[in-house]
């Protein structure tokens, strides 16, 4: 039919601690992502060489945005394999440990500073410091959202491969079977009563049709039936 709607497959993720952990990342990766373009396009326009630590938290932020684009499109117009879902939240997991390594390693001594005028001299460097230490609190939180989405793919894997895979075609498939059960064939029966083979059209021999050898007389209440009444017809099976 052509105005006929086509339904989607169930999704086997529990809704609620799906759309928060997503809803984790997003943030994370938004406020990561803007934090890093600030500082590179400075660097940039100073001539500077890009450090390492924001080439792995630019690649760990914009890849979790992108994939949160996709994995969505596909979670409301189709259907999200955890499979899938599984592998893409592995590899951002390796980018966020690999972003958080190294701003760990190289910027190390910022975090353990407060951001006071005392240490960082200029108004600039209070903003620079307050800049590193929330792309830092937003790394880890974008890395523990993440872990924590790769661990509820296991678990949705798991599940769906126990229950079994769903079909939507199941119930035509068992309307489809049905008329191989009604064509079966029927046993068939000779003139005596005794079962026949269906391919055996050989003569009945010396086998008689059954007839009814005497003339049976109901009386009941006074009413006789002629005899005629009780004898069986071969051609329209009835006495």
């Amino acid at each position: 039919m052509a105005g006929a709607k086509v339904t989607r497959n169930p999704s086997p993720y529990r809704p609620l601690p799906f759309h928060l952990l997503r809803l984790g990342q997003s943030i994370s990766a938004i406020i990561v992502s803007s934090v890093v373009c600030f500082f590179v396009y400075y660097l940039l326009r100073e001539y500077y060489k890009l450090p390492w630590t924001f080439i792995f938290l630019l690649a760990a932020a914009l890849s979790t945005i992108v994939s949160l684009l996709v994995t969505s499109a596909l979670y409301f117009f189709r259907t999200l394999p955890p499979k899938y879902n599984l592998i893409n939240n592995a590899a951002l997991s390796v980018l966020w440990v690999l972003g958080l390594s190294f701003m760990t390693w190289n910027l190390g001594w910022t975090l353990g500073h407060r951001c006071l005028i005392d240490n960082w001299k200029t108004e600039a460097g209070i903003t620079v410091c307050r800049l590193y230490k929330s792309c830092t609190a937003f790394t880890v939180t974008g890395l523990l959202t993440t872990l924590l989405a790769l661990l509820l793919d296991v678990t949705t894997y798991r599940t769906s491969t126990q229950l079994g895979k769903y079909n939507r075609m199941q119930g035509l498939d068992m309307k489809r079977s049905v008329p191989s059960i009604i064509s079966a064939p029927v046993p068939q029966y000779d003139q005596l009563g005794s079962p026949r083979d269906a391919n055996d059209t050989g003569d009945l021999g010396d086998r008689k049709p059954y007839r009814v050898q005497e003339s049976i007389e109901v009386q009941h209440f006074g009413y006789s039936a002629p005899s005629e009444q009780t004898r069986y017809d071969p051609a329209h099976g009835a006495f």
